[in-house]
Formats: structure tokens, sequence, C-alpha cells
């Protein structure tokens, strides 16, 4: 498929293997992963000429991918062939805990309203914080019951287009207006079944650069099967070069890993605020210092709550900003004060403060720990403290930073610091140059 399934002496195969990748990216055929030997075939040379490739693999629809999501398979050792066998695995699926995930389209449903009103009508004893994560909690069994009822939406599109179909055979052939009204009433049922699922699958996929006139359902199975085999990990090897295969064993190698990069104790100094007063060559007034502390309003809440991507991954707690947005006219007081707590106390309750370790491949085959990038799925009410907290600073940065920094400053661009280089670069070699300071 690509350079990193060759090792030693060979052509470059990008090229000779476009028609190949064309092919399976046409078919919507995704690889599984696999673990053992991470080349397939060896040509039996020795020295220089010898070259190994990964020529055989397995490949998977999206049939495959529903009814067996978790399977797999091993790159066996090669005994007297060429060739190394493949072993399908994981035929049985793992039992895991499912998470609760609010899916954006429970928003488009009737009554979506009711039900977070009628939630939202209880009384719970505590702070503002404590009684929103009350409330959203509960409101986890009565959506989980929706989706629940709404059953397989992919199955509901196939139903819908089949009695739309009935029906407008019926009219067809008896032409009566009686037909008719159900043509138009199964018309209306197959377009809502279609955007219901449009909106999960588009959840789901993650691909905001999707115009909604691009509608087609293979696209989005294409890559949620494509990312959800990318993500897993089914073996890593140690520094020291052993390969670990259970899951406990892999488990436990990221801890270790990211507890040893991260997890230091070690004591920090408290910085000596009056010795950097001399050094310090702006300020911010007390007209500004006013801005920063001042209590938050509504309309800054609103704002934060409403800039969030609605496709964002979720945090711990499964709401998408989408959620909110929807729910504001129920909900919108309630997040109000409960940021505004959190700015005039300075406290955070960890369900809030909590976040998702997402392991990101940082290479197409990853095979260390090294070679995963973890990133944070933080709660949307945490990211709405951390914007609003943004936009008051960035008000006052722009005063405090020099104007030598260049980058990540609103007005001012990397781009002049570039020119500069390249000036100065360009006419070192040069003996006779006006002087530039006198």
């Amino acid at each position: 498929m690509d350079d990193s399934e060759v090792f030693g002496r060979a052509a470059d195969t990008s090229a000779s293997m476009t028609d190949f990748r064309t092919c399976i990216r046409d078919t919507g055929l995704v690889q599984l992963p696999f673990t053992g030997c991470p080349f397939t075939w060896h040509n039996c040379s020795e020295g220089p000429r010898s070259l190994w490739k990964r020529l055989d693999r397995m490949l998977v629809n999206t049939v495959w991918m529903a009814t067996w999501p978790d399977s797999s398979y091993i790159s066996a050792l090669p005994s007297t062939s060429d060739h190394s066998p493949l072993i399908l695995t994981g035929m049985n699926r793992i039992e895991e805990h499912v998470a609760f995930r609010f899916d954006n389209y429970l928003t488009q449903l009737p009554g979506f309203l009711n039900s977070v009103e009628e939630i939202w009508k209880h009384r719970i004893h505590g702070t503002a914080m404590y009684e929103t994560v009350c409330k959203l909690k509960l409101l986890k069994a009565e959506f989980r019951r929706q989706k629940k009822l709404k059953g397989n939406l992919t199955d509901n599109v196939k139903r819908a287009k089949t009695f739309l179909d009935k029906a407008q055979a019926l009219f067809t052939t008896y032409k009566e207006d009686i037909y008719l009204e159900l043509v138009k009433s199964c018309r209306r049922v197959y377009s809502m079944a279609v955007k219901l699922e449009i909106s999960m699958l588009k959840q789901r996929a993650k691909l905001r650069w999707l115009k909604h006139g691009d509608q087609s359902s293979k696209v989005f199975f294409r890559k949620i099967n494509a990312t959800r085999v990318k993500q897993r990990v089914f073996q890593i090897t140690k520094a020291d070069g052993e390969l670990l295969t259970t899951q406990q064993d892999v488990t436990q190698e990221f801890i270790s890993y990211f507890q040893t990069l991260l997890g230091g104790s070690s004591l920090h100094r408290r910085i000596d605020l009056d010795f950097l007063q001399h050094d310090l060559k702006h300020t911010v007034t007390e007209t500004e210092s006013s801005l920063l502390v001042a209590p938050v309003t509504m309309a800054e809440v609103k704002e934060a709550f409403f800039d969030i991507d609605v496709e964002s991954a979720p945090g711990p707690d499964g709401y998408t900003s989408a959620f909110y947005r929807s729910a504001w006219p129920v909900i919108g007081q309630t997040m109000f004060q409960a940021i505004g707590e959190f700015f005039r106390t300075g406290k955070l309750l960890k369900q809030v403060n909590t976040t998702l370790i997402a392991l990101i491949p940082k290479v197409n085959l990853p095979m260390y720990v090294s070679d995963y990038r973890p990133i944070a799925c933080c709660n949307v009410l945490y990211k709405a403290i951390t914007k609003i907290i943004v936009k008051r600073m960035q008000r006052v940065l722009p005063l405090l930073i020099d104007y030598s920094q260049n980058a990540f400053v609103p007005g001012r661009s990397i781009t002049d610091n570039i020119l500069l280089a390249q000036e100065l670069l360009a006419g070192y070699n040069q003996k006779r140059l006006p002087a530039v300071y006198d």
C-alpha cells in the first residue's frame, strides 16, 4: 500500500499501487487490524538483496464490520513458505461497558424539550453546579429510552423506503387522491428517517468537510469503519523488544509509559513575584484587571456554549454541545448560575473536571506506545469555562506580550518575522551593506 510496508532495497511502490488503493477506496473495503509479523513475504535472499514486503492482508466490507466489529487476524510465521499464513481471530464479541453518548439526532425528535423540561423541574439540594451534574445524569436514562424506541436508524430508513415504494406503486396503479396522500405521508416519514440517520452517521464519522448535499451513507460507514480499525490497539512492542499481545499487558504498558512521562511528583518552587517586577515591561491597568475578574454575564456564557463545535467528541458525561444549544431555553439559566458559581468560588466538581484520554496513532502502523498521541476529551461545561477565560485574556494579552513575539497574538503575524529573517540572510554574504543602526 505504501513504502512503510517494504523493508530492504526496492523500487518506489507508491506509484505502482495507485490502482490498488483506488480499488479499495471505491469498493469501501477496510483492512482488518492484525498482530504478528509486519511483513508477510520474503524473497529468501541474503545481504543487500534481502527484501521484505507486506503482500498479504485481509480486507472486509461494512457488513462484515457491523457483524464482527472485534475481528482481527494474526500474521503468523511463514514456516516453509515464503508467505506468512493469515489466521482470522476475534469472531466472538468482547463484552465491554458501553458508556452513555448523546446522539445529536435526539434534538430533532418531537418532545425533546419537553423531556429536558420534565427532568429540569426536579428539586435538587446543593450548589448550582452539583444540581447541573445531577440533572444531566438523570437525563441519560430518558435519552437511552428514546434511542431504544427509535431502534436501528439504518433499518428505519430501509423500512420507510419500502413503504414509500409500495405507496407510490399503489398511486401509480389506481391514481386516486387517497393514495396520493399516502405517498406524501410516507415521503415525510422517509425524509425524517434519512435525516436522523445522516445526523447520527455524520456525528460518528466526524466528517466536518462534508456538505449537507453529500448525504451518502456509504461515505459515513467507510469513515466510521476505518476509524474504528485504526484506533484499536491489539499489540505493543516494549522498548526492550518484547511483544505484548494481551489486553491487560497492553493496557499496563500504556499506563506505565505515561505515568513515567507525565506523572512526576517533583515539587515546584514558588515564583518570587517581587523579583519579576523589575523585569516586567508591560502590566495590566486597574481597568483591565477589573475586566478580567468581573462577574460573568449571561451573554458570555451563552456565547461560550454556542462557540463549541457540535461535532466535537464528548467528554466523560457523554453530552455534546448540540444538546446544550438545543436545550438552552430550558437549561440556560442553570448553566449561567453554575459557571458564575465557579468564577466566584474557584471550585470545580470532579465530575466536571474529569477527562477521557484518547490515543491517536501518529503513524500508519504504530508499534510502540510512543507512536500514539494522547488527547483529552473534556466535558462541554469545562470547555465553556475555558472559553470564557480565554476570551477575557485575549483582550489584555496583546498589551502584555512584547512586540517581538508575533505568533499566536491577534493582530500580529509570524510572517513578519519570517520575511525579516529572509532579508537578513539574503544579504548576509555581501560585504558592502548600508548600516542598520547609526
